[in-house]
């Protein structure tokens, strides 16, 4: 008997209407959650030692012969996304040269701001990679926080000028961007079909479970939070779960753009898992 399916779990608020009803009202218990910051989550399910789950877009861009991507499934906006923002002291367009902190937790994050800054406004600034916590040091010019760090810095309110980076995509593209899909390993797939179509079922079922009661949601969290929940909300209705052929033209161009950059050595197809 095939031990429970690892299921990698981000830990931050933006992913609660999916796992909210899976955690707390589902009975099934064919799994077993492995917390983490996106970038922990990429590199477990890089090395095994998650089976299935949520990573960034740009790990899948880098390691897509590994993975297999489960339909209908993504951490996207149409717009702004609320929760991967650049802090900077001054205009984003005026930091070529100067130092620019990036969360150490951040990829498609980090690789959406590089592209923004190269190839929207031309410049390059210095990036160094640390703790969001360093963000008060006067040595740095801006900062990018991503998940519940934005969030809390935002409200500190402490920075000049704030960019939202799924805003200046949706402006500069049109299209969604993709920040986070859930794949799964095709080692596992191969070995477990069953297990990983009826773990795909699921977690379907628990996010449409949980955009339809968002305002619910809201209030639950927001009782834990300390925050308003019209202000949950708000920032729940302006994240995108799903995977239209719409997110993936959006994805493909900015897996091109990498390619251009550099930071990718192929353009990645999207394969997926087919049940």
């Amino acid at each position: 008997m095939a031990e429970k399916v690892r299921l990698g779990r981000i830990q931050y608020l933006n992913v609660l209407p999916i796992y909210f009803a899976l955690e707390n009202l589902f009975g099934e218990n064919g799994f077993e959650l492995v917390s983490g910051t996106p970038a922990d989550l990429n590199a477990a399910l890089r090395r095994g030692r998650v089976d299935l789950g949520s990573i960034s877009a740009m790990e899948y861009g880098r390691a897509w012969q590994d993975y297999l991507l489960l339909p209908d499934l993504s951490i996207s906006s149409r717009g702004p996304v609320g929760s991967v923002l650049l802090f900077s002291r001054v205009l984003p367009a005026k930091l070529h040269g100067r130092p620019l902190l990036v969360s150490a937790h951040s990829a498609s994050g980090a690789a959406l701001l590089k592209v923004l800054m190269s190839e929207l406004y031309g410049i390059q600034p210095v990036y160094r990679q640390g703790p969001v916590a360093e963000a008060a040091s006067a040595a740095d010019d801006g900062v990018l926080a991503i998940g519940d760090e934005a969030l809390q810095l935002q409200q500190q309110g402490n920075w000049t000028y704030v960019m939202d980076l799924g805003a200046a995509w949706q402006e500069w593209i049109g299209l969604p961007f993709v920040f986070g899909v859930w794949a799964v390993r095709r080692d596992y797939a191969a070995a477990w079909p069953e297990k990983t179509a009826a773990m795909h079922y699921l977690l379907l079922r628990s996010r449409d479970w949980g955009i339809k009661t968002l305002p619910e949601l809201s209030r639950l969290a927001a009782a834990g939070l300390g925050r308003p929940a019209p202000e949950l909300l708000s920032y729940f209705q302006q994240l995108d779960y799903s995977l239209s052929p719409e997110h993936e033209k959006g994805l493909q161009i900015f897996f091109n753009l990498l390619y251009k950059q550099g930071e990718l050595a192929e353009v990645p197809p999207l394969t997926y898992f087919q049940e």
